[in-house]
């Protein structure tokens, strides 16, 4: 029997798609350097660190690069024996054929329980069972950085979201979260945003 694996950031998506597979056996962080975009997971790599440990799951980080990264990821894939790979894409085809791909290559089973779903609902649906911080805007949105978000004050966010035409979900990278509280599996750790930088047409927050 394989390793169950899931795709990890810290974020809402991944972790909610995790819990879905619970439990699991390793979380891998990927970091595609070569895209040229910060990404607030990677700048706050310690707290998603942090947050793996506190739900007792191994974390691997692996360094990808330009040319090769696919080839990469199948062969991390192969050596350690997966056989479920999990997802938390919800709409991006090219996320989904890609990682599509790597699984068949690498001769495990793609998982992939949020695709498609109404981005409402599974707003709703993610912050029923967890809490949430924003760590990363895209320019405009700096009034929703640094907000918690949790099954008391979902409502709110999501009408804050749909006045100004955002995804709920923020799946083509209008923000950005990271999950401090799993309310099922009594995991918590604490969270604030200690400062906050602009970078290329973004807002990140670091975490301590």
């Amino acid at each position: 029997m394989g390793l169950k694996v899931a795709l990890f950031s810290g974020g809402k998506d991944s972790v909610y798609s995790a819990i879905l597979y619970w439990p699991v056996d390793l979380f891998v962080i990927f970091d595609y350097d070569f895209l040229g975009l910060a990404s607030p997971h990677l700048i706050n790599l310690r707290k998603s660190i942090e947050l793996a440990e506190a739900l007792s799951v191994p974390v691997t980080v692996l360094k990808v690069h330009k040319g090769s990264a696919m080839k990469e990821q199948v062969d991390f894939f192969r050596k350690i024996n997966a056989s479920k790979i999990i997802a938390g894409d919800q709409g991006v085809k090219d996320h989904l054929d890609y990682f599509s791909k790597i699984a068949e290559e690498s001769g495990a089973e793609l998982e992939e329980p949020l695709w498609a779903k109404d981005p409402a609902k599974l707003l709703k649906e993610e912050a029923s069972k967890l809490s949430f911080l924003i760590i990363g805007v895209k320019d405009g949105l700096e009034s929703l950085l640094c907000k918690k978000v949790g099954r008391k004050n979902v409502n709110e966010f999501f009408r804050t979201l749909d006045n100004i035409k955002l995804n709920p979900i923020g799946e083509a990278g209008e923000f950005h979260t990271f999950v401090y509280n799993i309310y099922d599996l009594g995991v918590q750790i604490k969270v604030r945003c200690k400062k906050k930088i602009a970078v290329n047409g973004y807002k990140i927050a670091f975490l301590a």
